[in-house]
């Protein structure tokens, strides 16, 4: 009995081995695991190139100093800056010229239709027509006087008529004149006129409204502009300080040399971008509101496509390849230069990246990241 028990035991331990022993090739579960987890992991870093069609390789060139040119705007100097207003109350009837359009001295603006400029001429004129009919009576008086046909005391109330009559005339004028305005040509409509040569840089008003006596209708800016306004994105030009002299110019081609005046320690509020100012020196200059371009000088930098920079993750970079494999790399991207990019750190002269075809690899990255099935398990 105890013999055909231990070879009962005996054979229940010889049949457990027999089943947990691996098959012939096959790895153990545990080391399996193992691998796989490191092949996903390279996989995601390393992309084999054979995997990909369309791609085209070039080789980083060797830094080069850059400039490019950056849209820009003629304004005036605020020193040269003057207000348009109205010395009357009234209605704007008309807009003579649109804002930005230099004008002469003088030149009308817009004109306004005014009930109060009426009262004042109406006031004018009953004032000059009172003083013609009391000197008249004053030189009827003096004649019946002299001929002894008319009493001093009526001579005297003439006299002092006549005084009344003409210093009432002389406010009634200069309550015009006051306005800037000629009494004899003052009428219902008073044209605002510009105070010097220059242009409307703006307008405060529109057809139709009524405006008050001393009224602000608009800026005006006295005579050509003399400051180029700039905007760039960032990261600022390194090196380009207060002093420095670049190149503006004009869409028919004129050209300017200016001079950087400041540079800006703030974001603009509105457009989230870096504002600078350069005086033009010499020259012909333009109307403010003219459109200009500013050669902008850059750092000394690597250029790439931008067709080679993707954004993966929130990171720009660049598929640097390695023998048979493609690595993503990040990179620092500067501005742009038309269709190439400025890359300011991530790769060096003489390494090989993708050049078109990068946004595939991207996709390929992305979806083996993800568990997509990019490849067998």
């Amino acid at each position: 009995m105890n013999h055909v028990l231990r070879f009962s035991l005996l054979s229940l331990a010889l049949a457990g081995a027999v089943a947990c022993r691996p098959k012939a090739g096959a790895p153990a579960l545990p080391d399996a695991h193992h691998h796989e987890g490191e092949a996903h992991e390279g996989e995601a870093a390393h992309i084999p190139l054979k995997e990909v069609r369309g791609l085209r390789f070039l080789v980083v060139p060797e830094p080069r100093a850059e400039g490019a040119w950056y849209p820009a705007e003629a304004i005036g100097d605020e020193s040269a800056q003057a207000q348009v207003s109205t010395s009357v109350k009234g209605i704007v009837s008309a807009i003579l010229v649109s804002p930005g359009r230099h004008v002469r001295a003088g030149e009308g603006l817009l004109t306004l239709q005014s009930p109060e400029l009426a009262r004042l001429k109406a006031d004018w004129l009953s004032a000059r027509a009172r003083r013609g009919r009391v000197e008249s009576e004053l030189a009827r008086e003096q004649r019946l006087f002299e001929a002894q046909a008319g009493s001093r005391r009526e001579l005297e109330a003439a006299h002092s008529e006549a005084a009344t009559a003409r210093a009432e005339e002389e406010a009634a004028r200069l309550a015009l004149e006051a306005r800037g305005l000629n009494p004899e040509t003052a009428g219902a409509v008073m044209v605002v006129r510009a105070p010097k040569a220059g242009s409307v840089t703006a307008y405060k008003v529109q057809l139709g409204q009524g405006v008050e006596a001393g009224q602000e209708l608009g800026s005006f800016q006295v005579a050509a502009a003399s400051i180029a306004r700039l905007e760039l994105p960032q990261p600022a030009p390194e090196n380009w300080l207060p002093g420095a002299v670049t190149e503006v110019r004009k869409g028919n081609g004129q050209r300017w040399r200016a001079r950087l005046e400041s540079v800006p320690a703030t974001l603009t509020p509105d457009t989230r971008r870096l504002s600078y100012r350069l005086r033009l020196l010499g020259g012909a200059l333009p109307i403010p509101g003219t459109p200009l371009e500013v050669h902008v000088p850059l750092a000394k930098t690597v250029v790439l496509p931008q067709s080679a920079l993707q954004q993966v993750e929130g990171t720009w970079g660049v598929f640097v390849k390695e023998g048979d494999e493609a690595e993503f790399r990040p990179v620092r991207r500067g501005p742009e230069l038309g269709t190439d990019v400025m890359v300011m750190a991530g790769v060096k002269p003489g390494e090989t990246v993708v050049g078109e075809g990068a946004y595939l690899l991207k996709a390929l990255q992305i979806k083996r990241k993800s568990g997509g099935e990019g490849h067998d398990h």
